[in-house]
């Protein structure tokens, strides 16, 4: 298994085999992840995940085994607030492993690689936000050591 940035000539490979999969397992998971139901869907996914390699503090590892890709994470560089005593932050934003892939150690190891991104970057702590519901994630995420410090709570308008 090889983790490694994500290129600009996999973009398309990357949102058609591991994000549309992703959005859409979230989307079954809460409704309020669900995506639009249009077919611009996949146009603009493809023109944010491009956007993305531009910016240099966003970073997505890919996943590969035997030729293909069975994992990602995104991580962003966010500055603390200069009122808190705190340094800044790895945010993963997203986390995802292929069904048949799951509990082989792979999502680990993309955590640790979002890490080491975050401390090379000067970050002092990592951050995720993981939906209630989703006990599985919530077991990879607290056996790397993350643990509960706000809950997000948000309501229709």
């Amino acid at each position: 298994m090889d983790v490694r940035p994500l290129r600009p000539d996999e973009v398309p490979t990357f949102v058609d085999d591991l994000w549309l999969p992703f959005a859409t397992e979230m989307g079954n998971l809460d409704e309020h992840d669900a995506l639009a139901g249009d077919e611009y869907v996949r146009v603009n996914a493809l023109a944010y995940r491009q956007a993305q390699l531009a910016d240099e503090d966003v970073q997505t590892f890919v996943a590969e085994a035997d030729g293909s890709q069975t994992g990602y994470t995104t991580v962003s560089y966010s500055e603390s607030p200069p009122v808190f005593a705190r340094g800044a932050t790895a945010k993963v934003t997203e986390l995802y492993v292929e069904p048949d892939a799951r509990g082989s150690g792979l999502g680990t190891a993309l955590l640790e690689r979002a890490h080491e991104w975050g401390e090379r970057r000067g970050c002092e702590h990592a951050a995720l936000s993981v939906h209630a519901r989703n006990e599985t994630a919530q077991a990879c995420y607290e056996a790397a050591g993350y643990e509960t410090r706000y809950l997000k709570m948000d309501r229709q308008l």
